[in-house]
């Protein structure tokens, strides 16, 4: 592992031994140590492997579909200072060797959280924020920030950001 900093950890519930790790951190203060991206161990590990990602400041969160661990979902946060085409949540369904992204909403909102449901791991919640830090300034919640839902494991998503009974 080539970063210091470890911001997410995933590890599958249907094998233990797999374990995957995102880089970078996303509470995005003064002082921030990017990461360069995601590992992954099959050994409850004692050794990785790079999965990708070289290019990103942070990986937020890592979540493993508790049924199967070659599903994997993270949520990228992007690079802190400058837009980033890799920001918003990406899937992996053959054990982070590839990806694709499956919610994004433009190149200066990344995403910081995503949650399975483990009772049906076809829902989940994603959290996407608008942010960035530069050397003496920095912005957090602009208007791409949001709070989203799928139902049929990240191909389509409804916004809840707006909807009656959350705070405006």
């Amino acid at each position: 592992i080539t970063s210091a900093s470890v911001g997410a950890v995933g590890v599958s519930e249907s094998d233990p031994n797999v374990v995957y790790i995102g880089t970078g951190e996303c509470e995005i203060r003064g002082n921030i140590m990017p990461g360069d991206g995601i590992y992954k161990s099959t050994d409850g590990g004692k050794t990785w492997t790079h999965e990708g990602f070289t290019d990103v400041d942070a990986i937020c969160k890592i979540r493993v579909d508790p049924t199967n661990a070659q599903t994997v979902y993270a949520a990228v946060f992007g690079k802190y200072s400058v837009p980033s085409p890799e920001r918003g949540v990406f899937k992996s369904t053959d054990g982070g060797q590839t990806w694709r992204k499956i919610l994004f909403r433009n190149d200066s909102t990344g995403a910081i959280d995503v949650e399975i449901d483990p009772s049906n791991p076809q829902v989940i919640y994603a959290s996407l924020w608008q942010a960035y830090r530069k050397e003496y300034t920095m912005s957090s919640g602009g208007a791409g920030s949001g709070l989203f839902k799928s139902t049929d494991g990240g191909e389509t998503w409804i916004e809840l950001t707006r909807r009656p009974g959350l705070p405006q």
